[in-house]
């Protein structure tokens, strides 16, 4: 499993057929992309239509037709969400034949890039994927690691202020590493996740404090 990051330009389009609730979550991640989401269906849900009223993606409203096959060449990525199997495999071999990516909601092994379950906690994202192991792996794993790392929503906006400091007193960046590794190791890193966050800071702040007086 590789995985890669897409960077999308106003002038792209990814595709969406299919309007259900698999279609909403993959049309999420999108929405606040630089690209155009278009989603092709006759039915699309009731969060997907009020972004729709907020003019956040094109709806084709209706089923997909030979009329839509230049919106799927012209694509940079295909999301094929609807249940009829016949219709997906259809829309699946136009992708083949014009080198389009294709995610297919009803076959994994159809599929040639997966959307990884995401964790935003402030400064912190994480992409979890179970590499088909399903859903349900996904989302335990996420919940775990919320529960896990929530504390750090509060402790890496205060590290990044600390960081700036510390370049400013220690020029050199072979002993800011060493700074580091010596005052934020494993055991203090540890020690924030058990919601020590607070102790943890008060030893930065005295190790930094150390340095600016010998300064």
């Amino acid at each position: 499993m590789i995985s890669l990051t897409l960077q999308t330009t106003a002038s792209d389009t990814i595709l969406f057929v299919g309007g259900g609730a698999v279609a909403e979550r993959r049309l999420a991640l999108c929405l606040d992309e630089p690209c155009q989401c278009i989603v092709i269906s006759p039915v699309i849900t009731n969060q997907m239509k009020a972004w729709n009223e907020d003019n956040r993606f094109i709806w084709h409203n209706t089923v997909f037709s030979d009329d839509h096959i230049d919106i799927v060449k012209q694509c940079k990525l295909l999301f094929i969400c609807t249940d009829n199997k016949a219709v997906n495999n259809y829309i699946e071999a136009i992708a083949r034949n014009n080198g389009i990516l294709v995610n297919r909601a009803d076959n994994a092994t159809a599929c040639d890039f997966t959307v990884p379950s995401t964790i935003d906690m402030g400064d912190l994202h994480v992409a979890i994927s179970a590499n088909n192991g399903g859903p349900r792996i996904n989302r335990l794993v996420k919940q775990d690691m919320m529960n896990r790392y929530n504390i750090l929503q509060i402790a890496i906006p205060r590290l990044k202020i600390m960081r700036e400091e510390v370049k400013l007193l220690i020029p050199s960046v072979e002993e800011r590493s060493r700074f580091w590794r010596t005052h934020l190791s494993e055991t203090e890193f540890q020690a924030i996740l058990k919601g020590q966050w607070p102790l943890i800071e008060e030893k930065l702040h005295h190790a930094i404090s150390g340095i600016r007086t010998k300064s």
